[in-house]
């Protein structure tokens, strides 16, 4: 069994494997960074450092968040760095049988992403990796961003 948070986005529900995760945080007001891909917020202050945001309502269903009282910003490890997912509300932490992410047949497609699914009752679960859940072009923007913060 592996443990997941799970967290609703758009009225949907979605998994993410603790293994990645390092912290949540209160959602604050992000440093919108100009000329960026949509679903890039900005930057929030993370251990006195800036930490790149991603709406994740944005990212999978082109639709930007509204954040209230129950945003959440889950700081996970994502290729060798750390990035923040914005999402609704987290729901819970469980665990779920562990599955095989290793390789996919739909390595880049648009949902290369979506690693499976997990139901309980009348709920379905999407599980997701981060570490597919951008294009290549995105990964490139992302990983120049935090480059440049560095500098």
């Amino acid at each position: 069994m592996t443990k997941f948070i799970n967290f609703i986005c758009n009225e949907q529900h979605f998994a993410l494997s603790i293994d990645g995760v390092e912290k949540i945080l209160l959602y604050g007001n992000p440093t919108i960074i100009p000329d960026t891909s949509d679903y890039i917020s900005g930057f929030q202050s993370y251990n006195e450092a800036p930490l790149i945001l991603i709406d994740m309502k944005k990212r999978l269903f082109k639709e930007k968040l509204q954040p209230n009282e129950q945003t959440k910003v889950i700081v996970t490890n994502w290729n060798g760095n750390k990035i923040g997912l914005i999402v609704e509300q987290i729901t819970t932490v469980r665990e779920y049988p562990q599955i095989d992410t290793d390789v996919s047949e739909n390595e880049n497609a648009k949902t290369a992403y979506l690693v499976g699914t997990f139901q309980e009752n009348a709920v379905i679960t999407l599980h997701i990796d981060v570490e597919k859940l951008f294009t290549s072009e995105g990964e490139q923007e992302i990983v120049g961003l935090i480059e440049k913060q560095r500098s």
